[in-house]
Protein backbone atom coordinates (compact mmCIF):
# COMPACT_ATOMS: atom_id res chain seq x y z
CA UNK A 1 0.00 0.00 0.00
CA UNK A 2 1.36 3.45 -1.44
CA UNK A 3 1.13 5.64 1.82
CA UNK A 4 -0.63 9.10 1.30
CA UNK A 5 0.02 12.15 3.35
CA UNK A 6 -3.27 14.52 4.24
CA UNK A 7 -4.01 18.12 2.89
CA UNK A 8 -6.39 20.52 3.78
CA UNK A 9 -8.10 20.52 0.51
CA UNK A 10 -11.60 21.03 0.00
CA UNK A 11 -14.50 19.99 -2.30
CA UNK A 12 -18.09 21.78 -2.54
CA UNK A 13 -21.15 20.82 -4.98
CA UNK A 14 -24.66 21.85 -4.43
CA UNK A 15 -27.59 21.63 -6.32
CA UNK A 16 -31.24 22.90 -5.86
CA UNK A 17 -34.53 23.68 -7.80
CA UNK A 18 -37.92 23.83 -7.32
CA UNK A 19 -40.87 24.53 -9.41
CA UNK A 20 -44.31 25.61 -8.01
CA UNK A 21 -47.83 25.56 -9.92
CA UNK A 22 -51.06 27.58 -8.55
CA UNK A 23 -53.98 29.22 -9.90
CA UNK A 24 -54.84 26.59 -12.19
CA UNK A 25 -58.44 27.06 -14.07
CA UNK A 26 -59.36 23.78 -12.94
CA UNK A 27 -58.75 20.72 -10.98
CA UNK A 28 -57.26 17.57 -12.26
CA UNK A 29 -59.01 14.52 -12.02
CA UNK A 30 -55.91 12.64 -11.19
CA UNK A 31 -52.68 13.16 -9.72
CA UNK A 32 -49.53 11.28 -9.80
CA UNK A 33 -46.02 12.37 -7.14
CA UNK A 34 -42.65 10.32 -6.87
CA UNK A 35 -39.35 11.03 -5.72
CA UNK A 36 -35.75 9.51 -5.94
CA UNK A 37 -32.56 10.11 -4.17
CA UNK A 38 -29.33 8.19 -4.60
CA UNK A 39 -26.02 9.00 -2.66
CA UNK A 40 -22.41 7.78 -2.87
CA UNK A 41 -19.46 7.91 -0.99
CA UNK A 42 -15.99 6.13 -1.69
CA UNK A 43 -13.34 7.42 0.80
CA UNK A 44 -9.75 6.02 1.88
CA UNK A 45 -7.65 8.70 3.90
CA UNK A 46 -10.38 11.29 2.75
CA UNK A 47 -13.80 12.63 4.26
CA UNK A 48 -16.85 12.91 2.28
CA UNK A 49 -20.07 13.30 2.88
CA UNK A 50 -23.61 13.56 0.15
CA UNK A 51 -26.66 14.01 1.08
CA UNK A 52 -30.07 14.11 -1.23
CA UNK A 53 -33.96 15.63 -0.65
CA UNK A 54 -36.57 15.19 -3.03
CA UNK A 55 -40.53 16.69 -2.09
CA UNK A 56 -43.42 16.08 -4.43
CA UNK A 57 -46.86 17.42 -3.36
CA UNK A 58 -49.80 17.61 -6.03
CA UNK A 59 -53.57 18.71 -3.84
CA UNK A 60 -56.52 17.68 -6.40
CA UNK A 61 -59.09 20.24 -4.98
CA UNK A 62 -58.21 23.93 -4.67
CA UNK A 63 -55.44 22.65 -6.64
CA UNK A 64 -51.91 23.39 -6.51
CA UNK A 65 -48.07 21.65 -6.96
CA UNK A 66 -45.04 21.84 -5.96
CA UNK A 67 -41.96 19.53 -5.79
CA UNK A 68 -38.50 20.25 -4.94
CA UNK A 69 -34.84 18.47 -5.22
CA UNK A 70 -31.70 19.13 -3.64
CA UNK A 71 -28.02 17.70 -3.87
CA UNK A 72 -25.47 18.28 -1.86
CA UNK A 73 -22.10 16.67 -1.38
CA UNK A 74 -18.39 18.29 0.07
CA UNK A 75 -14.94 16.66 0.71
CA UNK A 76 -11.49 16.97 2.71
CA UNK A 77 -8.26 15.79 2.59
CA UNK A 78 -7.34 13.45 -0.09
CA UNK A 79 -8.75 9.39 -1.70
CA UNK A 80 -12.75 10.42 -2.27
CA UNK A 81 -15.27 10.49 -4.33
CA UNK A 82 -19.22 11.58 -3.13
CA UNK A 83 -21.79 11.82 -5.31
CA UNK A 84 -25.73 12.61 -4.96
CA UNK A 85 -28.55 12.65 -6.87
CA UNK A 86 -32.10 13.53 -6.72
CA UNK A 87 -35.39 13.30 -9.10
CA UNK A 88 -39.07 14.38 -7.88
CA UNK A 89 -42.01 14.64 -10.87
CA UNK A 90 -45.30 15.65 -10.95
CA UNK A 91 -48.06 14.44 -12.95
CA UNK A 92 -51.77 16.35 -13.34
CA UNK A 93 -54.37 14.76 -15.62
CA UNK A 94 -56.98 17.57 -16.65
CA UNK A 95 -60.04 17.10 -18.98
CA UNK A 96 -61.29 20.59 -20.85
CA UNK A 97 -64.36 21.12 -22.27
CA UNK A 98 -64.57 22.25 -25.50
CA UNK A 99 -64.68 26.03 -25.83
CA UNK A 100 -63.19 26.21 -22.50
CA UNK A 101 -59.44 27.68 -22.02
CA UNK A 102 -56.56 25.87 -19.41
CA UNK A 103 -54.50 27.91 -17.56
CA UNK A 104 -52.10 28.33 -14.45
CA UNK A 105 -49.35 30.19 -12.74
CA UNK A 106 -45.78 28.43 -12.41
CA UNK A 107 -42.78 30.01 -10.41
CA UNK A 108 -39.44 28.26 -11.01
CA UNK A 109 -36.25 28.51 -8.77
CA UNK A 110 -32.28 27.13 -9.20
CA UNK A 111 -29.47 27.52 -7.71
CA UNK A 112 -25.82 25.49 -8.10
CA UNK A 113 -22.85 26.27 -6.27
CA UNK A 114 -19.28 24.29 -6.50
CA UNK A 115 -15.57 25.46 -5.28
CA UNK A 116 -12.73 23.81 -4.62
CA UNK A 117 -9.06 24.34 -3.34
CA UNK A 118 -6.65 22.74 -5.16
CA UNK A 119 -7.29 22.31 -9.20
CA UNK A 120 -4.48 20.06 -9.49
CA UNK A 121 -6.34 16.97 -7.46
CA UNK A 122 -9.85 18.43 -6.98
CA UNK A 123 -13.13 18.30 -8.89
CA UNK A 124 -16.76 19.54 -8.16
CA UNK A 125 -19.54 19.49 -10.33
CA UNK A 126 -22.80 20.70 -10.28
CA UNK A 127 -25.93 20.10 -12.69
CA UNK A 128 -29.85 20.98 -12.14
CA UNK A 129 -32.89 20.38 -14.83
CA UNK A 130 -36.10 21.67 -14.29
CA UNK A 131 -38.68 20.91 -17.05
CA UNK A 132 -42.65 20.66 -17.70
CA UNK A 133 -44.59 19.68 -20.60
CA UNK A 134 -48.18 20.14 -21.43
CA UNK A 135 -49.15 17.08 -23.80
CA UNK A 136 -52.41 16.17 -25.04
CA UNK A 137 -53.58 12.38 -24.68
CA UNK A 138 -56.13 11.92 -27.66
CA UNK A 139 -53.41 12.86 -30.58
CA UNK A 140 -50.47 10.56 -29.10
CA UNK A 141 -49.47 12.29 -26.37
CA UNK A 142 -48.61 15.57 -28.55
CA UNK A 143 -46.56 18.14 -26.94
CA UNK A 144 -48.20 21.28 -26.71
CA UNK A 145 -46.49 23.77 -24.57
CA UNK A 146 -43.48 23.61 -22.94
CA UNK A 147 -40.58 25.17 -20.05
CA UNK A 148 -36.85 24.15 -19.59
CA UNK A 149 -34.30 25.85 -17.13
CA UNK A 150 -30.74 23.70 -16.99
CA UNK A 151 -27.72 24.27 -15.84
CA UNK A 152 -23.90 22.89 -15.49
CA UNK A 153 -21.03 23.60 -13.23
CA UNK A 154 -17.61 22.09 -13.65
CA UNK A 155 -14.88 23.42 -11.79
CA UNK A 156 -12.32 24.33 -13.17
CA UNK A 157 -13.19 23.24 -16.30
CA UNK A 158 -15.20 23.98 -19.37
CA UNK A 159 -18.69 23.28 -20.06
CA UNK A 160 -20.42 26.32 -17.47
CA UNK A 161 -23.67 27.08 -18.96
CA UNK A 162 -27.21 28.24 -17.81
CA UNK A 163 -30.31 28.08 -20.38
CA UNK A 164 -33.52 28.54 -19.77
CA UNK A 165 -36.49 27.71 -22.99
CA UNK A 166 -40.02 27.44 -23.40
CA UNK A 167 -42.54 27.42 -26.22
CA UNK A 168 -44.50 30.05 -27.61
CA UNK A 169 -47.72 30.01 -25.54
CA UNK A 170 -45.35 30.68 -21.92
CA UNK A 171 -45.65 33.73 -20.81
CA UNK A 172 -42.99 35.17 -18.46
CA UNK A 173 -43.56 37.74 -16.32
CA UNK A 174 -40.56 38.03 -14.32
CA UNK A 175 -36.97 36.39 -14.88
CA UNK A 176 -34.04 37.19 -12.76
CA UNK A 177 -30.81 35.43 -13.06
CA UNK A 178 -26.88 35.55 -11.66
CA UNK A 179 -23.78 33.65 -12.39
CA UNK A 180 -20.29 33.45 -11.82
CA UNK A 181 -18.50 30.99 -14.58
CA UNK A 182 -14.99 30.61 -14.14
CA UNK A 183 -12.40 30.37 -11.27
CA UNK A 184 -12.12 27.46 -7.98
CA UNK A 185 -15.90 29.19 -6.93
CA UNK A 186 -18.30 29.32 -8.97
CA UNK A 187 -22.22 29.62 -9.26
CA UNK A 188 -25.24 30.14 -11.06
CA UNK A 189 -28.66 31.43 -9.40
CA UNK A 190 -32.29 31.59 -11.64
CA UNK A 191 -35.64 33.30 -10.99
CA UNK A 192 -38.58 32.43 -13.01
CA UNK A 193 -41.91 33.20 -13.06
CA UNK A 194 -44.52 32.52 -15.77
CA UNK A 195 -48.07 31.52 -16.93
CA UNK A 196 -49.58 29.94 -19.19
CA UNK A 197 -53.23 29.63 -21.31
CA UNK A 198 -54.68 27.76 -24.27
CA UNK A 199 -58.13 27.68 -25.40
CA UNK A 200 -59.38 24.58 -26.74
CA UNK A 201 -61.77 24.05 -29.46
CA UNK A 202 -62.19 20.74 -28.81
CA UNK A 203 -63.06 18.15 -25.36
CA UNK A 204 -59.46 17.51 -25.14
CA UNK A 205 -57.44 15.47 -22.40
CA UNK A 206 -54.25 17.05 -21.36
CA UNK A 207 -51.59 15.71 -19.34
CA UNK A 208 -49.05 18.36 -17.41
CA UNK A 209 -46.05 16.61 -16.26
CA UNK A 210 -43.30 18.09 -14.80
CA UNK A 211 -39.20 16.67 -14.01
CA UNK A 212 -37.29 18.18 -11.12
CA UNK A 213 -33.72 16.65 -11.36
CA UNK A 214 -30.16 17.69 -9.58
CA UNK A 215 -26.49 16.11 -9.38
CA UNK A 216 -23.24 16.84 -8.12
CA UNK A 217 -20.18 14.74 -7.76
CA UNK A 218 -17.10 16.14 -5.49
CA UNK A 219 -13.76 14.08 -6.02
CA UNK A 220 -9.92 14.39 -4.99
CA UNK A 221 -8.04 11.42 -6.31
CA UNK A 222 -4.31 10.77 -5.11
CA UNK A 223 -2.28 10.29 -8.49
CA UNK A 224 -0.23 7.72 -6.23
CA UNK A 225 -2.68 5.49 -5.17
CA UNK A 226 -4.79 2.97 -7.42
CA UNK A 227 -8.40 3.05 -6.48
CA UNK A 228 -9.00 -0.16 -7.72
CA UNK A 229 -6.42 -1.66 -5.74
CA UNK A 230 -8.19 0.14 -2.65
CA UNK A 231 -11.38 -1.66 -3.52
CA UNK A 232 -10.22 -4.89 -4.32
CA UNK A 233 -7.96 -4.47 -0.66
CA UNK A 234 -11.04 -3.99 0.97
CA UNK A 235 -9.12 -0.93 2.79
CA UNK A 236 -11.41 1.88 0.91
CA UNK A 237 -14.65 2.96 2.54
CA UNK A 238 -18.29 2.61 0.77
CA UNK A 239 -21.46 4.24 1.39
CA UNK A 240 -24.49 3.61 -0.85
CA UNK A 241 -28.07 5.16 0.12
CA UNK A 242 -30.97 4.90 -1.85
CA UNK A 243 -34.79 6.21 -1.60
CA UNK A 244 -37.79 6.49 -3.56
CA UNK A 245 -41.30 7.78 -2.68
CA UNK A 246 -44.17 7.63 -4.87
CA UNK A 247 -47.52 8.78 -4.50
CA UNK A 248 -51.07 8.61 -6.93
CA UNK A 249 -54.39 9.91 -5.78
CA UNK A 250 -57.36 10.27 -8.16
CA UNK A 251 -60.54 12.37 -7.64
CA UNK A 252 -63.59 12.21 -9.50
CA UNK A 253 -64.72 15.73 -10.32
CA UNK A 254 -68.83 16.64 -11.48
Amino acid sequence: MVATSPSQAATFALSEGQLVFTNFSQSPWGTFTDTHTNTGAIFQGGNVKASADAQATFKVLSPEALNSSLSLAEGMNNDYLGLAETQAKLIGNFSIVAGKSFSFDFRTLGNLKTSINDSSKEEAKANGDIFWVLIDKDHNNKTLDFFNIKGNLFTESDGDFLKINQSKNVAITNQRIKSNFGGKEEFATVLVEGSLKRVFANTTNLALVEVNTSQVVVKAPEPSVNVALLISSGVIGIVLKRKRKVNISTCSLK
